[in-house]
C-alpha cells in the first residue's frame, strides 16, 4: 500500500484520538481535502482505513516505505550478542525491518546505573527525546509523564492493539494501575511474572514421613511439628532449624518480613495485617507495619524465637544464606516461592541422600490466613506525544506478543530466533542448551523494546496442569514435563489467589517526595525496632511509641502523599 493510502487509512482508524499517527501534511501523505460524506470515494477510503487498522491488529501489515521508531537502552551484563551483531543491528532489528517495515533506532545506550541520569539531563536541556522509552523506575516514569512530552495511549491502544494484547492487559484491573493517571493510560505496563515470590509452605517430606505426621494446617499444628523436630531431631543432628526465616534480608534497606525466601508476612497476615506495604483500610491507604495488628505477629515470632523454632542468628540470615542452610539439610520448614523445587531443593537432594521438600498451603490461625502478594508491575513503556506512528508501534507489539504461550505454527513456537536462544537438532528436537546452539546461546528478548509477557500465564498454566487439565499449546506441553513439585506449588498459589489470601501492595505509583526523603530512614527504624522486639531487647509494649516515632520522622507526610495519589487514581 502506498504512503498516501496508508496515511489516509490510519487517520480514520484513530479519529477519536488527538494523539493519532499524524497524517496532516503532504509529506506524510495527507491529501489536504475532505471527501464529501457519503460519496463513493469517501466510502472506499473508509473501507481502506478499516482494512489497514485490521491488518495492524492482526499483525499482517507491513509499512512501505519503512517507518522509524527511536528509543534508548539501559544495558547490563546479561545483554550479549553473536555473529558480530550490535544493539543497532541484530537479528531482532533485521526481523522488524524485513517483516514489519519498522526500523528500530537506538539514539544511545548506557549502563543501567547511568540511564536515569542521562534521561534527566535530556529533559533539563530540553533535548529531543526518543519516541519510545521503557523504564522500571517509577520516579523517572512519573517525571517523564509530568514533563508533558509523552502521551495518553488510551485511544491508540483501543484502535490498534490486537485481541490477544487487549486480553492480556485488561485481564486484571491492577495491570494498568501503575501507569494510569486519572482515566488516562500514560504508558503500556511492563510486567514481571505474577506471584513469583508468593509463598507456600515447603516442608522436609522425608522428616514428615520419618515422624509419621501430616503437614500442618494450623498454627497449633505447625508449632507441634516444630517442637517435634527439635525433640526428635529427624535430621540426625543438633543444628536443626525448624523454621527457616531471613530476618537479615534487604541489606541497607531492611525488609525482615517480606523477603523472597523465608518470608514471614503470613505470620502477621493471620493477625490482620501485611507489613512493609500499603494496605487499604476504610477506603484509605495505611502502612501495614504501623497498625495494632502488628503486635500479634511480633508476639508470635518472639515466642517461636524463644522456643528455638527460629535460628538465634536469623537476623544475620539473608535469602542466600538461608538457601545455603536449606541445602545443608538443616531447615525443616520454610515459606518460599513456588519455584523452590528448582532451587535450592535440588542442592539439598544432592547433599543429603533421601532428603526432599514438598509444598503445602500456608497454615491458618483462628481460621485466618493472609500473606503479601508480590508485585508484578515493573513500570512501563512511554510513547512520545508527537510520535507520528503509534500504529507502527502497535503493529510491532501485536507481533511480539504472539510469543506469549505461542500456539502451533507460530513463528515463536520454539523461541525467539533459531540458533540464538534455541536450536533444532539433527533429530528434529528442540534444544535450548548452550552446548547445542551454534556459537552459544544469547537472549534476543533483551533486544526488544519491551519484553512481552502475560504475568499470570506461567503460574496459572502450571496450576491447570496440576489439576489434571491436558496441555494444549507447545509451551504448555513443555511445562507439563517440568518439576512436579513446582507444578503443585503453583496450584497452591493459584488457590490462594482465588481465596483472597494474597494481599497486593495498594500503592503502585512513583515514590513521593517524602518517600524519597524519608523512606530509607523509616525502613531502618522498622527493621531495627521489630528485630529488637523479637529478640527481646525491646518490649512489644513499646509498639505504640514506635508508631509515634515513625509518624514524626516522616510517616505522616508519606501517608498523606500516598493517599493523595490513591484518591487521584480512583477518579
Amino acid at each position: 500500500m502506498n504512503k498516501k493510502l496508508t496515511c489516509m487509512a490510519l487517520a480514520a482508524a484513530i479519529a477519536l484520538s488527538t494523539a493519532a499517527a499524524g497524517c496532516t501534511d503532504s509529506k506524510e501523505g495527507g491529501s489536504g481535502t475532505a471527501e464529501p460524506a457519503g460519496s463513493p470515494s469517501a466510502a472506499a477510503t473508509a473501507a481502506a482505513k478499516n482494512e489497514t487498522a485490521e491488518a495492524i491488529k492482526n499483525g499482517t501489515y507491513k509499512f512501505d516505505p519503512p517507518v522509524t521508531i527511536t528509543t534508548v537502552k539501559a544495558t547490563d551484563s546479561t545483554i550479549k550478542f553473536k555473529n558480530g551483531e550490535t544493539m543497532e543491528n541484530n537479528v531482532h532489528t533485521k526481523w522488524a525491518h524485513d517483516q514489519l517495515g519498522i526500523d528500530i533506532k537506538h539514539l544511545w545506550q548506557v549502563p543501567g546505573d547511568q540511564f536515569n541520569t542521562k534521561l534527566r539531563l535530556m529533559l533539563t536541556a530540553n533535548e529531543s527525546l526518543p519516541d519510545v522509552i521503557t523504564t522500571q523506575d517509577m520516579t523517572l516514569l512519573d517525571e517523564l509523564i509530568q514533563s508533558g512530552k509523552y502521551r495518553d495511549i488510551t485511544a491508540d491502544f483501543e484502535a490498534y492493539a490486537s485481541p490477544k494484547v487487549k486480553e492480556i492487559y485488561n485481564s486484571n484491573p491492577l495491570n494498568w494501575s501503575q501507569v494510569t493517571y486519572g482515566n488516562k493510560k500514560m504508558a503500556l505496563p511492563n510486567f514481571a511474572n505474577a506471584g513469583n515470590d508468593n509463598s507456600v509452605l515447603w516442608i522436609r517430606q522425608d522428616w514428615l514421613d520419618k515422624l509419621g505426621v501430616s503437614a500442618p494446617k494450623t498454627f497449633d499444628e505447625l508449632e507441634t511439628l516444630m517442637q517435634t523436630i527439635l525433640d526428635k531431631k529427624p535430621g540426625g543432628n543438633d543444628n536443626v532449624i525448624p523454621l527457616g526465616v531471613s530476618f537479615g534480608s534487604g541489606g541497607s534497606y531492611p525488609n525482615p518480613f517480606t523477603s523472597w525466601l523465608g518470608e514471614t508476612s503470613w505470620v502477621f497476615g493471620a493477625f490482620g495485617t501485611v507489613p512493609y506495604q500499603w494496605n487499604v483500610q476504610n477506603d484509605k491507604l495505611i502502612h501495614g507495619s504501623t497498625v495494632p495488628e502488628m503486635k500479634g505477629g511480633l508476639t508470635k515470632l518472639k515466642e517461636w524465637y524463644n522456643k528455638g523454632y527460629i535460628s538465634k542468628e536469623a537476623g544475620l540470615h539473608d535469602e542466600n544464606k538461608l538457601a545455603e542452610l536449606i541445602a545443608q539439610g538443616r531447615v525443616g520448614i520454610v515459606a518460599a516461592p513456588y519455584w523452590m523445587g528448582t532451587w535450592p531443593t535440588p542442592d539439598l537432594q544432592k547433599n543429603v541422600p533421601g532428603a526432599t521438600m514438598k509444598p503445602y498451603p500456608l497454615p491458618t490461625h483462628n481460621g485466618k490466613v493472609a500473606a503479601r502478594d508480590t508485585t508484578y508491575l515493573r513500570g512501563g513503556m512511554l510513547v512520545k506525544k508527537d510520535f507520528k506512528h503509534a500504529d507502527a508501534l502497535f503493529l510491532y507489539l501485536n507481533r511480539i506478543f504472539e510469543s506469549v504461550n505461542a500456539g502451533e505454527g507460530s513463528e515463536f513456537v520454539n523461541g525467539w530466533y533459531k540458533d540464538y536462544d534455541y536450536t533444532i537438532k539433527a533429530d528434529g528436537t528442540r534444544s535450548v542448551e548452550d552446548k547445542d546452539i551454534p556459537g552459544g546461546k544469547v537472549g534476543p528478548a533483551k533486544y526488544l523494546l519491551i519484553e512481552p509477557k502475560d504475568p499470570f500465564v506461567g503460574l496459572k498454566t502450571n496450576a491447570r496442569l496440576s489439576r489434571g487439565e491436558p496441555p494444549v499449546t507447545p509451551s504448555e506441553k513443555r511445562a507439563a514435563t517440568g518439576n512436579k513439585d513446582v507444578i503443585k506449588a503453583s496450584e497452591i498459589v493459584d488457590d490462594g489467589w482465588k481465596a483472597g489470601i494474597f494481599v497486593a501492595q495498594a500503592f503502585t505509583g512513583a515514590n513521593t517526595p517524602a518517600m524519597q526523603a524519608k523512606g530509607g530512614i523509616l525502613a531502618k527504624l522498622e527493621g531495627d525496632t521489630f528485630i529488637s522486639m523479637i529478640y527481646g531487647k525491646k518490649s512489644i509494649d513499646e509498639f505504640d511509641n514506635f508508631v509515634k516515632e515513625w509518624k514524626s520522622l516522616g510517616g505522616d507526610d508519606i501517608t498523606k502523599e500516598a493517599n493523595e495519589w490513591y484518591q487521584k487514581m480512583k477518579k
